[in-house]
């Protein structure tokens, strides 16, 4: 049972092969066509001659209605589109031709035969002929379709081998037996080719399975490439990508105006400091949904990596209302974030510009909108800015400073200039802070907030660290025994050991007592890399030097942090006096700070003090080491030795600073 079911399957259509069966199927519609062509030659040039000796409905008749059925079946073929049929409709075209073939065979065979009837010798030689020549030529356009070819040999060849075999002709019967033996190899043929062919398919089949297979995998990774694995956000490979599509568009669509944004949260590394990476990470992924509900799909959002996020802005109505979309953002960012350790509150800052006027390639425009965050950031954290030509005319002047940091004689141009702190209950002057001074041939007197931020921005401000440092205990060696010197570090010192080594070399090879040195630092310069800088504070102390925190209030103000770390004085920002003699919860946030310094066994020195009620309110709260514009204005080492000559009554000073006077 088995052999005849496989049996009765290898002679039917398979409708569950479509791949194999539309492959058939477009081999047919090649050959078919020349089939037909050549069955009408054959069947006019056998009939051609019978004419007048057989009747008429065989040589003319029944041949114009087979040319008339192969015509038509031509013009099937060539108005067929493989493309738009489908894999059912396929199979029931391949079914139709067997069965065509098939009756075709039959009628082809009785045919024959009937005007077999009406030939002499000769012209049944021509019949056999153009049957076999007939079958041959259906065979080899029936290849793909073995179940035809089979039919086709065993209809036109066993009724003319039993008819040939059965003549008294001895030529007829060696004919028979030769077609038939000739037509078993066709046959054989036939079958290799076909396995051989559906063999081919198969092996496409797999190929085209593998290759499919493939490009979902690419797909798959470059999705992957360009996606964040923890938000799922496209990440900086995207955002690039699409940032340099933008800008890589031809000059006749440049006219539609695009916001690229960068957004940065604001108190991110204190909450993976204190509840650990884990809620970070958590609070990244509330973040971007947060965001993402905000944006919608018409903002492009993509996480560059840490805490930083970017936008790119095209729809009209938004990029019209760029500060709106922004203050929109940061609105939504204050609210708290309910996490799994709890409760969590943070702010975001954003740096917009806008494409093509203020930037024309990926590089520009980023580095623009990275500045207009930057400058929110120092100037009004948590809100958005965006890039203008007065940014981009601190830019260029940012630039010139580098290119003379880089170029200028820093030893020669840097100078020191001195501000006492005052002891107010005694009077006395206790020692000055060192602040640092560039005036450069060509830009003049330069800021130091800002020059010394262009030398952390280039890396060389370790540079300009030894050189002021060197130049300020040379002119405190002057100076009365009991004055101490404060000399502030910035975040590139701390963070760098190669640095600090070089700091505490200068010091040891100074003249000027290492205890009476105090390294001032901020609490942000300490919060960089805490881990790092309170190594380095750590290695100072064992120098002999103090450690003063300066800016105190501004920063992270955690109690946690001022206690690990090796520090003997605090300093109280300026921010804190401005109003203490007139708010009442500023001289209690003061207040507050006094007493925590005098818990702690810390000198405390205000900073900023300028009227004499603000002087009257700090002695109020218990406030004693003031230092600001109300004692004196930072002073040139000359005027330095002068103001000491005036409030201390010291041979040496009043010597020292008549020696200045000469110069």
């Amino acid at each position: 049972m088995l052999f005849f079911k496989n049996l009765v399957n290898y002679f039917t259509i398979n409708a569950l092969e479509p791949e194999l069966n539309r492959e058939r199927f477009s081999a047919l519609m090649k050959q078919v066509p020349l089939m037909y062509s050549i069955l009408t030659v054959n069947l006019i040039s056998l009939a051609y001659p019978h004419i007048g000796s057989a009747p008429d409905y065989l040589t003319i008749y029944i041949p114009a209605a087979f040319c008339l059925v192969f015509l038509y079946r031509n013009i099937v073929y060539y108005r067929t589109s493989l493309d738009n049929l489908k894999d059912d409709k396929i199979v029931k075209r391949l079914n139709s031709t067997v069965i065509l073939s098939i009756i075709i065979s039959i009628i082809f065979v009785i045919w024959a035969m009937v005007l077999a009837q009406y030939a002499s010798d000769l012209m049944l030689v021509h019949i056999v002929f153009f049957l076999y020549i007939t079958l041959y030529c259906c065979i080899f356009c029936l290849l793909h379709i073995m179940q035809s070819a089979i039919y086709l040999t065993l209809i036109i060849i066993l009724p003319s081998f039993l008819y040939l075999i059965t003549h008294e002709e001895l030529v007829f019967k060696a004919i028979g037996v030769n077609s038939l033996l000739v037509s078993a190899g066709l046959i054989f043929l036939v079958t290799n080719h076909y396995k051989n062919f559906t063999s081919l398919v198969a092996q496409k089949i797999k190929l085209t399975e593998q290759s499919s297979q493939l490009e979902k995998l690419n797909q798959n990774n470059l999705q992957l490439a360009n996606m964040d694995s923890l938000t799922s956000l496209p990440n900086r490979r995207s955002f690039f990508s699409q940032l340099g599509e933008l800008t890589s568009r031809q000059d006749s669509l440049k006219h539609q105006t695009t916001i690229v944004g960068l957004l940065d949260l604001d108190g991110f590394k204190r909450v993976n400091d204190v509840f650990g990476h884990p809620t970070g990470d958590d609070l990244l992924v509330k973040t971007s949904e947060r965001l993402h509900n905000i944006l919608g799909e018409d903002i492009v959002l993509a996480r560059l990596g840490g805490d930083e996020f970017g936008l790119i802005i095209n729809k009209a109505e938004d990029v019209k209302n760029v500060i709106g979309v922004g203050e929109k953002i940061c609105e939504a960012m204050r609210l708290p974030f309910k996490l799994r350790e709890g409760s969590v509150q943070i702010t975001a800052t954003i740096g917009f510009v806008e494409y093509p006027t203020m930037g024309e390639d990926s590089k520009t425009l980023f580095e623009r909108a990275d500045y207009a965050l930057c400058y929110s950031k120092q100037n009004s954290k948590g809100k958005p800015v965006i890039f203008s030509s007065d940014h981009e005319t601190i830019i260029r002047e940012v630039s010139s400073i580098e290119h003379q940091l880089h170029e200028a004689d820093l030893n020669k141009e840097l100078s020191i200039m001195f501000q006492p702190i005052v002891d107010m209950h005694s009077g006395k002057t206790k020692g000055f802070e060192a602040l640092a001074r560039w005036n450069n041939p060509i830009l003049g007197y330069v800021r130091p907030d800002i020059f010394i931020r262009s030398a952390e921005q280039m890396g060389t401000v370790s540079k300009l660290t030894s050189i002021l440092l060197s130049k300020a205990l040379k002119l405190a060696c002057e100076w009365p025994d009991e004055l101490y010197m404060s000399f502030n570090l910035s975040i590139h010192d701390l963070s760098s050991p190669q640095t600090v080594l070089n700091i505490i070399n200068i010091v040891e090879k100074s003249n000027f007592p290492n205890d009476r040195i105090v390294f001032e630092v901020t609490e942000t310069a300490v919060m960089h890399d805490f881990e790092k800088a309170n190594e380095a504070l750590h290695m100072l102390k064992l120098l002999g030097a103090e450690i003063a925190l300066d800016d105190f209030g501004t920063g992270y103000s955690s109690l946690s942090y001022v206690q690990r770390m090796p520090i003997d004085r605090l300093k109280i920002d300026r921010s804190f006096i401005n109003e203490i003699d007139t708010d009442k919860n500023t001289r209690n946030i003061v207040r507050t700070i006094i007493d925590l310094c005098n818990n702690l066994d810390l000198y405390c020195i205000v900073e900023g003090v300028e009227t004499e009620d603000q002087l009257a309110a700090l002695e109020q709260v218990g406030g004693r080491y003031i230092q600001g514009y109300y004692y004196s204005r930072p002073l040139v080492p000359e005027d330095a030795l002068d103001y000491l000559a005036q409030h201390i009554d010291m041979p040496k000073v009043k010597t020292l600073a008549e020696k200045w006077s000469n110069v």
